[in-house]
């Protein structure tokens, strides 16, 4: 499995619990499993290491102007966050939606994740620390399968 694929269960897992719904057995068994792999560093403080990671994603939500719709780039990857390089401005406390697409599999991950700190980057791009919050999703695009509807036969009618 992928970091990607290990965050996205662990958060589901732990978006289950918070939610008030419990963890079976099974489920606690993997995400235990899932904190162990992602065991932080005494060294550094963090309760999860963060995996460097090199992968695109797209940022939503507010901001100033039009809001926020920038592809940006995930350098670091773990179960409480992620980082973006070359992202525009956005303020602390604001939550975004991280959308990253994997099209080789047809899936779509979601994330909403606040924006826990900001740094210059290159140019006039910055780098932001993202702390994940709630459950995520994900969503399978599968083939497109059309069915003859109403307009369809007004359509051939015409």
């Amino acid at each position: 499995m992928s970091a990607l694929d290990l965050v996205y269960q662990y958060r589901k897992l732990l978006g289950k619990c918070e939610s008030g719904l419990g963890l079976d057995v099974d489920d606690i068994i993997a995400l235990t499993a899932l904190e162990a792999v992602f065991a932080g560093d005494d060294r550094d403080g963090r309760q999860h290491r963060r995996e460097r990671v090199e992968m695109a994603c797209l940022l939503r939500g507010p901001g100033h102007g039009d809001g926020i719709n920038d592809r940006v780039r995930i350098s670091e990857l773990g179960p409480g966050g992620l980082v973006c390089r070359q992202a525009p401005f956005a303020d602390d406390g604001t939550v975004l939606e991280v959308v990253i697409d994997d099209p080789e599999m047809s899936l779509s991950y979601r994330f909403k994740a606040r924006v826990a700190w900001l740094r210059e980057d290159v140019g006039d791009d910055f780098a932001l620390g993202l702390t994940f919050v709630g459950a995520p999703l994900l969503i399978h695009h599968g083939p497109v399968d059309h069915v003859e509807d109403a307009v369809d036969r007004i359509a051939i009618a015409a």
